[in-house]
């Protein structure tokens, strides 16, 4: 059997009357990548604008330096890095076994110190072992100055074990206490 199909007439509105007109809802599958290409555009936008107006300008060819906390890192300097050191912490308040992963990189005068430290790894790996194992967590992180701290006394460790001044600097490149 044919199914009949009901079709309405729609009439022409009368004078003075209002036309209502039913707005589509656009769909979710055209709303999503009209929102996307927007925050791509503004993100792109956004990186250059402050490339561009925020930023310093960058000079190539300048002396690209990097600070240090003892100056400028000179064209002698070498920095030498160390393999990854995994240390047991002194146990602290919690009476709880914690350990500390830090990858470290040395700041030397030279090559002739490069040479050194790295015909003499064995003295600087036990000296920076047995610094980090008279440490808790708490004396790392329990304030600002905790890591720099740190620092400075492997350094002034590290010297003193060789009897001279050899670090300039102790870099730490990576670190994680558990």
């Amino acid at each position: 059997m044919a199914k009949k199909e009901k079709k309405e007439k729609k009439q022409a509105p009368l004078e003075g009357e209002e036309v209502i007109v039913e707005n589509k809802q656009m769909s979710l599958g055209v709303i999503l990548p009209l929102i996307l290409i927007l925050a791509v555009i503004g993100s792109i936008g956004g990186t250059i604008l402050t490339n561009k107006f925020i930023l310093p300008p960058v000079v190539v060819g300048a002396d690209t330096a990097q600070n240090t906390g003892s100056g400028r890192i000179t064209e002698d300097q070498i920095i030498v890095p160390m393999e990854e050191f995994l240390v047991n912490l002194a146990q602290g308040e919690k009476g709880k076994d914690q350990y500390i992963r830090v990858t470290l990189s040395l700041l030397v005068g030279g090559e002739k110190d490069s040479a050194e430290i790295t015909k003499n790894v064995a003295v600087i790996r036990d000296s920076i072992v047995n610094t980090l194992r008279q440490k808790k967590s708490e004396d790392i992180l329990g304030s600002a100055e905790g890591v720099a701290n740190l620092k400075s006394e492997l350094r002034d460790t590290l010297n003193q074990s060789y009897g001279k001044t050899i670090v300039g600097e102790v870099f730490i490149t990576d670190f994680v206490i558990q």
